[in-house]
């Protein structure tokens, strides 16, 4: 078990889309954080899950599939998406307060990507949200 108030950074890339709920995780990451220290986290972009979901319910957070294919072997992932809303929220339920947003560009090349639908349907679109956010002074919740 981690102590209280003992790490200054928390940092999750691309991993929390697979929880169902983030009430207690970010509730626990709270716990750990000293007062003024971070959580940096990455997710896929509420839109682009949107977009792979059936497309019709914007606000509802759901399991969706892809498929992969990695050197010819077809697998399954399973993620979360869910509104903008559901990603602040249990942030800002938690006393975090959010000092850095980015939805970044990803500028691929013909080298990153050789398929020119693919690579030019990724640099349009919104692939990734990156959030920074600091535990409020107080341990007790807001």
């Amino acid at each position: 078990m981690v102590d209280d108030a003992s790490m200054d950074l928390v940092a999750a890339s691309l991993v929390l889309h697979y929880l169902p709920s983030w009430r207690g995780v970010m509730g626990e990451v709270r716990r750990v954080l000293k007062p003024g220290g971070r959580l940096v986290m990455s997710v896929h972009h509420p839109i682009t899950g949107w977009l792979r979901s059936d497309g019709v319910d914007y606000h509802r957070t759901e399991l969706i599939e892809e498929v992969w294919d990695v050197d010819g072997v077809q697998a399954t992932a399973q993620m979360w998406r869910r509104p903008i809303s559901d990603v602040f929220m249990p942030l800002i339920d938690e006393g975090f307060r959010v000092d850095r947003v980015e939805e970044p560009e990803l500028g691929l090349t013909a080298d990153d990507v050789p398929d020119d639908h693919l690579r030019n349907a990724l640099n349009l679109s919104q692939v990734f949200l990156y959030v920074r956010a600091v535990s409020s002074p107080s341990s007790a919740r807001a």
